[in-house]
């Protein structure tokens, strides 16, 4: 899909300037990137079961606040992958990015 090449391009090459600005320069590629829209289907804002569930496993595993437009699609996606052993013996990390305040909007209040 050229939407998710345009992706992992633009991806490797942020990750690499901010290595470099870390003080260790890493030349990311764009095939080292995973894009995957599968979990984008839901639709814009529509809470997922799995993300409620991610939402609440990383406040209660890691103190992280994750909103539950993106950060919290992307982490209940990367626990569906794990889950279902896309990462062999990999160490996977999130990057938590921000968006905590949509956390609290009314919409999300007694959902979450």
């Amino acid at each position: 899909d050229e939407s998710e090449e345009w992706l992992r391009t633009h991806v490797s090459k942020l990750a690499s300037s901010a290595s470099e600005k870390l003080g260790k320069r890493i030349e990311f590629k764009p095939t080292e990137v995973l894009a995957n829209a599968d979990y984008c289907k839901a639709g814009y804002g529509v809470l997922t079961e799995a993300e409620r569930e991610a939402i609440q496993l990383f406040a209660k595993h890691e103190g992280l606040l994750l909103d539950p437009v993106y950060t919290g699609r992307a982490a209940a996606g990367m626990i569906d992958l794990i889950r279902e052993k896309f990462f062999k013996d990999e160490t996977v990390l999130f990057l938590h990015t921000g968006g905590q305040p949509a956390l609290f909007a009314d919409e999300y209040a007694n959902k979450i």
